[in-house]
Parts: C-alpha cells; sequence; structure tokens
C-alpha cells in the first residue's frame, strides 16, 4: 500500500465496504453485449452497475434512471441521468458520497442488456447522482480502424434541456444540493496514479497539467512493471474491472484508471468519455488493482490502485470512451538516466518506458527528477553536468542522433534546469514542421554537487594588431583588424580575477557598420531563464520557429551555447533591425559564466 493510503488509514478517510466479502453481482459482464435501444431508457427504469471497489474483482451498484440530459455529451448525444444506491451488504455509496474518480467506464445493466457506463459527475463533490454514456454511443468504437483513423472533433454541445419526471426532479433537487451548480456535469476526473516522484514534484505536475488542460487528478501511486515492446498481452480484461492506460512506466510511472465497459473479440471499450480527446493514440492499456476508494472531502473521492498487468494498446480516445487493442502492446521510448553525486559517490541507473508521445516532453524532467532526487537527495542550490543523446528516426525512416553537454549552476533548485534542457530538446525535435520524427531512445546522465560556484564577467579589453590592451567605450576598426579581447571573470564570493583571452578577425561584410564587440557569459547568451516549461505540455513552445527545416533544427540543438562559455562576438543591425554576427568565438570555463561588456565600434 502507497503512503497515500497509509496516511488515508489514519485519518478516517478511507471509504470501504462495512464488511470483508463485498456482495456478489445478480448481473454478469458478457462479451459483446447488446445496448438498451435509446427509445427504451425512461425514469425509473432500474439496472446494476459493476465496478472495483477492492482487488480486481467488480461489485454491484443499485442504479435508477432519473431522466435524459438532452445533448449533454455533445450534439446528437444524450446522457443517462441516474442516482446510484448501495445494494445490502455494503455501504461504498453511503460512505463515498457518490461517485469517484476513477469510477469512469463502469458498465450498467438491465438484465443481460448494457445500459451504458457510469461516466459523469457534479463537480468535485460527491453525489449519487451521476451521467451515464449511453452505450448505443461506445459500441461503434469498435468499427474505428486503427491508429490511421481520421481525428474526429469534438462536437459542439447544443443547449441541454433536462427532461424528468416531477418526483425524479424532487430527488435530483434534493440529492445534488448546492454541490453542483448549473452547468457542473462533466466527466468524472481522472486519477493519474504517480510513482517515483517526490510529493513536491507531484504538486509541480498537477499545476503544469491542469494548465495545459488535461484533466487529470493527480496522486502518488504504485508502480508497475510495464511489457516488452512488441508483446502479446497475457491478462484479459473484464467488464467492470480495472482499466488502465500507462503514458509512462519504469523509474517513474504515470498512469490513469477506471473501469472497463465491455470486450468484444479482441477489442476493449471503457471510460465513456475521453481521456484527451487526441483521436488515434498508442497508449499501454493495464489493469489495476485498486487498494481502496479515498474519500476525499476537499477534492472529492478518488480510486487508489496499483499498476498491474499489460493488457494491450489503448488506440482510440474518442468523445464516447477509449478503445483497447488487446493483441499487442505499444511502442515505447526508452529512457535511460544515470545520476552521479559527486559528493557522496553515490550514483543510480534507472529506466522508463515512456508509451505516449505527446507527454515525452512534459513527463522527461519528472524521469530525470526522479534519478536526481535519489542521489542528490536535496532541493537547493549546487552545481551539476548534464551530458544527453536522443535517438530515432526522421523522414524514410532514416536514422538521427543528437547530443549535447552543458553546465549549469543554481542558487535556488540546481535539478530543475539539467531537467528542462533534454525536455525542450525533445520537444523542438517532435514538434517541428519539416517531417515526421520518432523518438526511441534518450540517455541523461549527470553529476551533481551541492556547493553553488559561478563566474560572472567584470571587465573587458581589447588588443588590436598586437597593440596595448584598451577598455575604451569605443573603437575605431578596419576590416582584417586582428583582435584579442581579454574578458576577466570574478568567482561568486572569490577573492581575485582570472581572465581568459579570445582572438577575432574583423571580415569583409562587416566594411561600413557600427555596431558593437561583446563579451558574453553562456548562461546570458543561452537565455534559458526565459523558457517557460509549462508550454511542455502543450506543444506550444515554438523553440524551433527560426529554423527553415528539421536538420537545421538539430544543428541549432547540437551548437546552442554552454552555460560554461565566454563568446567574444562582433554584431551589427541592419536596416531591418535584424543582428548580424560577424565573427564570433569562444571558450568554454570550468564553471558557468554569467554577465556580458559591450564595446562601440565603427569598422571602415
Amino acid at each position: 500500500m502507497s503512503s497515500a493510503a497509509v496516511l488515508a488509514l489514519l485519518a478516517g478517510t478511507l471509504a470501504a465496504p462495512a464488511h470483508a466479502a463485498l456482495p456478489d453481482p445478480t448481473v454478469t459482464a458478457v462479451e459483446c453485449p447488446t445496448a438498451v435501444p435509446l427509445s427504451q431508457i425512461q425514469p425509473g427504469l432500474q439496472g446494476e452497475a459493476l465496478t472495483v471497489v477492492s482487488g480486481t474483482e467488480p461489485s454491484p451498484i443499485n442504479v435508477e434512471v432519473i431522466g435524459v440530459l438532452k445533448n449533454g455529451i455533445g450534439a446528437g448525444k444524450d446522457i443517462i441521468m441516474v442516482t446510484l444506491s448501495d445494494v445490502p451488504g455494503s455501504n461504498i455509496i453511503e460512505q463515498s458520497g457518490g461517485g469517484w474518480s476513477g469510477i469512469s467506464g463502469s458498465p450498467v445493466y438491465v438484465g443481460d442488456q448494457l445500459l451504458g457506463s457510469l461516466s459523469f459527475g457534479f463537480t468535485s463533490s460527491p453525489s449519487p447522482i451521476m451521467g451515464l454514456t449511453p452505450a448505443a454511443y461506445m459500441t461503434p468504437l469498435l468499427g474505428l480502424a486503427g491508429t490511421a483513423a481520421a481525428r474526429t472533433p469534438q462536437p459542439a454541445p447544443k443547449k441541454s434541456a433536462l427532461k424528468l419526471s416531477g418526483a425524479a426532479r424532487a430527488r435530483l433537487a434534493a440529492e445534488a444540493g448546492t454541490a453542483a451548480p448549473r452547468g457542473s456535469l462533466q466527466p468524472m476526473p481522472t486519477p493519474l496514479g504517480v510513482s517515483g516522484v517526490a510529493s513536491r514534484r507531484i504538486d509541480r505536475l498537477q499545476s503544469q497539467l491542469e494548465h495545459a488542460g488535461r484533466p487529470y487528478r493527480v496522486y502518488a501511486a504504485g508502480g508497475g512493471t510495464g511489457a516488452a515492446v512488441g508483446t502479446t498481452p497475457t491478462v484479459r480484461p473484464q467488464g467492470g474491472g480495472n482499466f488502465a492506460f500507462s503514458l509512462a512506466t519504469g523509474d517513474v510511472d504515470a498512469w490513469g484508471v477506471g473501469a472497463t465497459t465491455f470486450v468484444c473479440g479482441n477489442q476493449a471499450v471503457a471510460f465513456g468519455h475521453p481521456i484527451d480527446l487526441a483521436g488515434p493514440v498508442s497508449y499501454a492499456a493495464n489493469d489495476a488493482d485498486t487498494v481502496a476508494i479515498i474519500k476525499d472531502d476537499v477534492f472529492g473521492p478518488f480510486k487508489l490502485a496499483n499498476l498491474g498487468a499489460s493488457i494491450g494498446t489503448l488506440d482510440q480516445d474518442r468523445t464516447t470512451g477509449v478503445r483497447a487493442d488487446l493483441t499487442r502492446t505499444p511502442d515505447t521510448t526508452t529512457v535511460v538516466t544515470n545520476i552521479d553525486n559527486g559528493d557522496t559517490g553515490a550514483s543510480r541507473t534507472g529506466t522508463t518506458q515512456v508509451s505516449d508521445t505527446k507527454s515525452l516532453s512534459g513527463l522527461l524532467p519528472y524521469i530525470v527528477f526522479a534519478g536526481q532526487d535519489a542521489v542528490f537527495d536535496e532541493w537547493g542550490d549546487g552545481v551539476a553536468t548534464s551530458d544527453w543523446t536522443i535517438s530515432g528516426t526522421r523522414a524514410g525512416g532514416v536514422p538521427f542522433s543528437v547530443s549535447r553537454a552543458n553546465s549549469w549552476a543554481s542558487q535556488d533548485d540546481v535539478t530543475i534546469d539539467p531537467a528542462v534542457d533534454v525536455a525542450r530538446a525533445v520537444d523542438q525535435l517532435l514538434t517541428n514542421d519539416y517531417e515526421n520524427v520518432t523518438i526511441d531512445n534518450v540517455t541523461f546522465s549527470s553529476t551533481m554537487k551541492t556547493k553553488y560556484h559561478q563566474r560572472h564577467i567584470t571587465s573587458m579589453s581589447v588588443s588590436v594588431n598586437g597593440k596595448k590592451y584598451s577598455s575604451a567605450k569605443r573603437l575605431n576598426l578596419k576590416v582584417g583588424d586582428k583582435l584579442k579581447v581579454k574578458v576577466g571573470l570574478k568567482e561568486y564570493r572569490g577573492v581575485g580575477t582570472k581572465y581568459t583571452t579570445l582572438a577575432l578577425t574583423v571580415p569583409k561584410k562587416a566594411r561600413g557598420q557600427v555596431g558593437s564587440l561583446s563579451a558574453i557569459g553562456g548562461v546570458d547568451l543561452a537565455g534559458f531563464e526565459d523558457f517557460d516549461e509549462d508550454c511542455l505540455f502543450l506543444d506550444e513552445c515554438d523553440s524551433s520557429a527560426s529554423s527553415s527545416s528539421l536538420t537545421k533544427i538539430i544543428s541549432s540543438i547540437r551548437s546552442a551555447p554552454r552555460n560554461n562559455s565566454v563568446v567574444a562576438q562582433l554584431s551589427y543591425d541592419t536596416e531591418d533591425d535584424d543582428t548580424v554576427t560577424a565573427a564570433k568565438a569562444t571558450k568554454l570555463n570550468t564553471l558557468t559564466v554569467t554577465g556580458s561588456k559591450d564595446i562601440l565600434v565603427r569598422i571602415r
């Protein structure tokens, strides 16, 4: 059991059946069930839901139809409104207050016919009133072509009208109360279990996912083992059983859980609402083991579970549910992290398989954080090195590989920037406008030390054609002049100044220009502090906008300024306000370098 479950037990907030043995369902989930015709759905119709509240076997919940919300899902797609109640011998609805995050997909049967799946609820406060996605809208998911199917945009919902009997209307008002304001009916949030990541990181992840509009409720959960790429699943899901989709497994697990609505042949349909409405996808589909239904009076109850064995590949993410192919496991990106503590000698290697390409750049920092936290074991100032390689294929299946090394220093949290740096490069490659890119492997290595060191540029002087060094604010130069730029560097809380010298030649293209001769620290030149990492989950970082091909993007990643560099450059502005770098020289330093100095130059 995870720490979150233990704390919930100690706090008395664990919702669980009153008896050790749960009641057996009176209905049985069948393969390829027949859907209850929409014309037969009327207030007062009764059925039984199947859902897992502990372990892996479904338990029953009484369901009664109270009305139909016209166009509640979208144009031409209604929601069946129902009320939940406990069957004799169970009090899970009484204790939880109603539906919970993770109940989505639980099938509701009327006899041997499938009415739909429990999928919609009111705000974050529990209510026994829920919305059902009709089975008639879910069965067409079986007929969609694999991942080559066209994307289906979400229909614009029309104005809804809830048609209820007088008695049902009164019950709805009494039971939903003020916890469900008008318009708050929405897909139940998906519990996203994350393991291998510290609690503060989980809070950060929740914030980023909310900013990206991804409907997850992130919590610390148990992990799983995943399955080898291309293998045949050995476990088969069952209607009413747990259904999990995993974005990543291994050193870091990130996975959501709900319920399987029905199985038909080599396919399973679940949730009754989308995950991200991404259309054709390729996520790992898994079984899960429910620990408990946790009662949370702030955010609403949710299912706490451990990730189970692979059941296949989730290949469709649509308005009325998700579909899994039960014959294969998905391709993944292998992420390997090698983290060393330069102070203690501790080290660790971790491996994570990421199946969701859309989430790769967003999850990558957290995969790196997991290794850093295990080895560096602190959040605070320090220095670090990073060395990573990204490899995969581009258009036509042509392999590519890009590697980069860098140095880092921070007085806040030295773990952040190295992790975001490799994710930023992955984002540039995956979101480029020129070629389809598949990333097969990411290898990240880092050595971290706890003492903060950095150098700052404090002075700059120039020797022209071997003459005496000058710190003049203006210089007159001519084409062909040989320049030596001496840069003074002062270490943080250090004594004395270190100097480094760089050589430049004034090129012909600079003739007649007025510009500047600059010495710039690599940290300032990279401008990394201006990067908003929240864009990594949004696919809108736009970090390759200035490149005109994938080849140039790869080249720019390799040649980007390193934080431990000192750069001397001669530059000028054109009439179009474009900056031209006429000449540049770079030297690497043992520490990261900040700051800059400039001299105005006129070239004849």
